[in-house]
């Protein structure tokens, strides 16, 4: 039994694996930035819809890193 292919295959999903780590990384702070935006809206009710809405984007998000 020739083990390359299965050599072949981890390999790819190591490379895709570090890919999607390095694209949420550099969305990070631009999650950061959006809150530091959020709390110079004055008006309480909007900030905060717009505060769950990074929320759940972030869960979704760090969903994706957390089940393979």
């Amino acid at each position: 039994m020739n083990s390359r292919p299965h050599f072949q295959s981890y390999v790819n999903n190591s490379l895709a694996i570090r890919e999607e780590i390095r694209r949420f990384e550099s969305v990070h702070p631009s999650i950061y930035a959006i809150y530091d935006l959020i709390e110079l809206i004055p008006d309480a009710i909007i900030s905060q819809q717009i505060r769950d809405h990074v929320v759940c984007i972030e869960g979704k998000i760090y969903s994706m890193f957390s089940h393979p």
